[in-house]
């Protein structure tokens, strides 16, 4: 599962701002929501629960336009992405629509063997 490296990540002591990205079909499908809450919410984090189909409601939910909203600040920090092969690829794309340096974007590629 991609939420399993950030929780990972977030037991870590490391400085600075965190903003979670979640993105799940609907809340019953997020495992370790409450879990992966709590810890945001320890290092005065954000979560966003990003739910519903990639076809639903017509806005990309990882397109450059959607990230700048949730993470304003999104070509500053290092970001990490992981999950599904399209999910990684669409978040890669509106990365680099936003000139998020590359130095600065970290992808774990995940999926079944």
């Amino acid at each position: 599962m991609g939420i399993t490296p950030v929780r990972a990540m977030l037991e870590e002591e490391a400085p600075g701002d965190v903003v979670v990205l979640y993105r799940v079909r609907s809340e019953v499908d997020a495992v370790l929501l409450n879990e992966v809450r709590h810890m945001v919410a320890l290092r005065g984090g954000r979560l966003h629960l990003l739910t519903g189909r990639t076809s639903e409601g017509g806005t990309a939910p990882f397109g450059p336009g959607s990230l700048h909203r949730l993470v304003p600040d999104i070509t500053e920090p290092n970001v990490y992405v992981c999950g599904p092969p399209a999910m990684t690829r669409a978040v890669l794309a509106g990365l680099r629509d936003l000139w998020v340096p590359a130095r600065q974007v970290h992808a774990e590629k995940f999926g079944l063997a």
